[in-house]
Order: structure tokens, then C-alpha cells, then sequence
């Protein structure tokens, strides 16, 4: 499922980045998760009935599943903003790399807050994520532009929403009304950000199917899928698996957008890639041995 999950992440940059072309980056991101909304909200007492057995149907989500939805909500929605007003200014391909290297910001989260421990030796893909942004930057044409850095700021946004999800895993057993509260705090977060900017909506056919597309598949599914199953394992187990991301994103932008790639960024995304699989299996290692 979390497999799944990062093929329907990939598909949501090049989207996103069709979209942004004419859409301002906070209309979109609010369209997203207001249709999210309209289509899940008349779903929700079957799907929480189906999902947690002898669940009241008739209640909406307790007291501490809205605590906690509410708190990663708010991280879910401080990454979304970054990445999608990132993603005005940087490529789909390099903002879904960029994205990743919250593989390796979450371990150093999970250590430092006790959900879950990272063994040095894990870290030691630091150096080689550092030199992989050094190549794909590609400094002598200006380094990393305005979007990598807020895609960068995305990548912590969603290591602390991992994290958090994590350390609700024993305390929520109610998926889809977490899922729901996320919604909802990402929909409230970013129309309250349209209301001060004031600028009027702008948005052709082409970014509508953005929208439908990044609302059902992108918000509700893959909120869900993340929700659901992130935290039947660890945050690192988890990281391991989202290395993917980046490469669905490559792979979507180059059919979907004719996104080209230089040697040095190859190389660059390569290295990236190889330290994320490198801290992510040794975490995995001393998980299963009880470290």
C-alpha cells in the first residue's frame, strides 16, 4: 500500500506543476482539498463503520483523534503550501527529489522525539544525499533556486508529519476520520491564505483535471493509504519505502511534461537516491533486531 502510495505521489508533481502554469499555487492547493472534502464528507460514517468495527457512526472523530489530526494536519498543510508554491519555481522532476530527502531528515526526528532509534552508522548517507544535491543543483548555472529551497523546507514539513503519525499509531485507530481532520485543516489553512492574498481565481480545463486528479487520488487516497498504513511500521521502515517517490515523479514528468535530465543531474538524483537506500536499510536492520 505505501508502494502504491508513492506511485500516486509521483503522479501528482507533473499534475500539480500543469496546473500551477496559470493557477495561483495556494487556489490550487485549497481547490484540491475542498473537492477532497465534497466528495469524501457524504462517505465518511460508512467508510469509519467499515474500518474500525463497532465504531458510534453517528459521532464525528473523538476527542484525541482530533488532536491528533490536528497536529499533523498542520504539518501536512505547512508541506503542501511549500511544495506546491515551490513547485512554481522549480521543476516537477527536481521538486519530487528534493521532496525525498525527507528520508533522511526523518530518522534524525524520530531519534531526537523517541519514536523510533537510528544507529550512526544509518547517517552516515548524509555526506553522500549532500554531494547528490551538490550535482543536481547544479551550481555553476546559479545553485538551488527559490522552489528548491521551499521544496527543501517541504521535505522537514513532512518528516515531522511522519514522525507524528508515528507517535499516534497506539493512540488512533480511526483512520478515515484522521484522514478526514487532515482534509480539513489543509482546506481551512489554505483558503485562509487565499482570503489575505485577494487575488482572483484563474484556472482552465486542463488545471480542473489537475484538481480532480490530485483531490481523489492525491488527497483522499493518498492520505489515506498514509494514514492507515505508515504506522504499521516505523517512520524509518516507511522512509525506506518512499524512496520511490522520487523516481515515479522522474519517470510521470518525462512522459507527461518532457522533463529532460542532464548527465550531472542523473548523477546527482542517483546519489540521492543511494543514500536514502542506504540509511533507510540499515535503520531497517536494527529495527528487526530489537535496537
Amino acid at each position: 500500500m505505501l508502494v502504491l502510495l508513492t506511485v500516486v505521489w509521483g503522479g501528482t508533481f507533473p499534475a500539480t506543476k500543469l496546473a500551477l502554469e496559470i493557477t495561483n499555487p495556494m487556489h490550487f492547493l485549497a481547490l484540491r482539498f475542498l473537492v477532497a472534502l465534497v466528495i469524501l464528507t457524504p462517505f465518511l460514517p460508512a467508510l469509519r463503520r467499515s474500518s474500525v468495527p463497532g465504531v458510534n457512526i453517528s459521532s464525528f472523530p473523538n476527542r484525541e483523534t482530533w488532536k491528533v489530526g490536528v497536529w499533523v494536519g498542520l504539518f501536512m498543510f505547512i508541506g503542501f503550501a511549500l511544495q506546491v508554491v515551490g513547485l512554481k519555481y522549480t521543476t516537477a522532476s527536481r521538486s519530487g527529489f528534493f521532496t525525498s530527502l525527507l528520508v533522511l531528515i526523518t530518522p534524525f526526528l524520530a531519534h531526537i522525539l523517541r519514536t523510533s532509534r537510528t544507529s550512526l552508522i544509518a547517517l552516515a548517507g548524509v555526506p553522500l544525499a549532500l554531494l547528490g544535491v551538490y550535482f543536481l543543483s547544479n551550481p555553476e548555472t546559479g545553485g538551488l533556486n527559490r522552489g528548491d529551497w521551499l521544496t527543501i523546507g517541504c521535505a522537514f514539513a513532512f518528516s515531522c508529519q511522519m514522525v507524528s503519525l508515528e507517535f499516534a499509531a497506539s493512540r488512533v485507530d480511526d483512520s478515515w476520520g484522521l484522514t478526514y481532520i487532515q482534509m480539513l485543516i489543509i482546506t481551512g489553512g489554505a483558503l485562509i491564505w487565499c482570503l489575505i492574498e485577494g487575488i482572483p481565481l484563474i484556472i482552465n480545463s486542463d488545471g480542473w483535471l489537475a484538481v480532480g486528479y490530485t483531490a481523489v487520488f492525491g488527497g483522499i487516497g493518498a492520505v489515506y493509504l498514509q494514514s492507515r498504513y505508515q504506522p504499521e511500521t516505523t517512520a524509518g521502515h516507511a522512509s525506506l519505502i518512499f524512496t520511490l517517490e522520487p523516481v515515479f515523479a522522474s519517470i510521470f514528468a518525462y512522459l507527461l511534461l518532457g522533463d529532460s535530465w542532464t548527465t550531472r543531474a542523473l548523477i546527482g538524483a542517483s546519489l540521492i537516491l543511494s543514500s536514502m537506500v542506504w540509511s533507510s536499510f540499515f535503520i531497517k536492520n536494527n529495527t528487526r533486531n530489537g535496537q
